[in-house]
């Protein structure tokens, strides 16, 4: 966006233009008490920058386009000018979101900001971002708009790709059977897949940073966050196994591990954590285990027959 120093009075005239209701026909001058900008200064400025360049009158009145602006458009001065030519380029989905938030610029004076897609002389659109602020005289009345429209097409295929990169990681990290989760390298998590919602029935706000400790299991949560603690700053995967609570009110027992995401230089910048449920693994160990413990109780006992058994027969037999 151009700024303006608090310059003198502008004045500027454009020919060739019978439909515009001309100012008074002397070069516009831009400038301050310490010196001023000639039309031919301000026209090589103008068409240096890489922004198209336009000028209205208080009314919203286009007067001016810069060469960049024609170079775009295809069309020439005379052809621009105006209240509307501007708005007929812009894109149909544009065009009334444009007019509403320069109306209300116009209205009140604020500055004007917008983000739209403007018609080149090829018929391609490309995004561009419209800004203007008002030229004041000594009074505070405005006497004129200076505005730009920088090119931001680029920018915006890239937020776009990168909509749609987050967009397709969403996919895969909820389509997973794993509860999941983004914290930043201080160990403060900011994201969760749907199944930690869907399992816990909180939601994000709940749970950033450390609020996942509320779902925890009173007699482990200290140990998972002593353990946290002492993770982050080491900055080497690292899993721990402990209970979650659900929605239901039941806890489930989950292990979590954790990997580091690294950038070009090797820093931590954040962390990737999963939660499996292992509560039916658990089971089974716990089965195993009972029914081993029942094994060596039964194993030990049919010893003991054994030995007296044997101790019976050799006594008959020394007799």
């Amino acid at each position: 966006m151009l700024n303006f120093p608090n310059p003198k009075p502008l004045r500027l005239f454009v020919s060739n233009s019978p439909s515009v209701n001309p100012l008074p026909a002397k070069p516009l001058s831009v400038g301050s008490e310490q010196g001023l900008v000639g039309p031919e200064q301000f026209t090589f400025l103008a068409d240096l920058i890489p922004q198209l360049v336009w000028i209205t009158d208080p009314t919203g009145f286009h007067t001016y386009f810069n060469q960049r602006w024609i170079d775009y458009t295809g069309y020439d001065l005379a052809g621009s000018v105006g209240p509307d030519m501007w708005n007929n380029l812009l894109h149909p989905d544009d065009q009334a979101r444009a007019r509403q938030i320069w109306g209300h610029s116009l209205a009140t004076g604020a500055d004007y900001e917008i983000e739209y897609r403007f018609k080149g002389k090829d018929g391609a659109y490309r995004w561009f971002l419209g800004q203007a602020r008002p030229r004041r005289d000594e009074a505070g009345n405005i006497i004129a708009w200076f505005g730009t429209c920088t090119d931001i097409e680029d920018q915006k295929k890239n937020e776009q790709e990168l909509k749609q990169r987050e967009q397709e990681f969403t996919t895969l990290a909820d389509s997973i059977p794993q509860l999941a989760w983004i914290a930043r390298p201080d160990g403060e998590i900011y994201w969760y897949n749907q199944r930690w919602f869907d399992y816990t029935g909180t939601n994000l706000e709940e749970m950033y940073g450390w609020g996942w400790s509320k779902v925890h299991h009173p007699d482990y949560v200290q140990q998972v966050v002593d353990t946290a603690k002492a993770a982050w700053p080491a900055g080497q995967p690292w899993e721990i196994t402990f209970p979650l609570r659900g929605k239901d009110g039941n806890y489930r027992w989950f292990l979590t591990r954790v990997v580091p995401l690294r950038n070009e230089q090797g820093e931590v910048v954040r962390w990737f954590g999963t939660n499996t449920d292992v509560t039916a693994m658990r089971e089974l160990q716990e089965q195993l285990e009972r029914a081993y413990s029942d094994l060596e109780a039964k194993v030990m006992f049919r010893t003991l027959d054994l030995e007296r058994e044997v101790k019976e027969l050799k006594e008959q037999a020394g007799k």
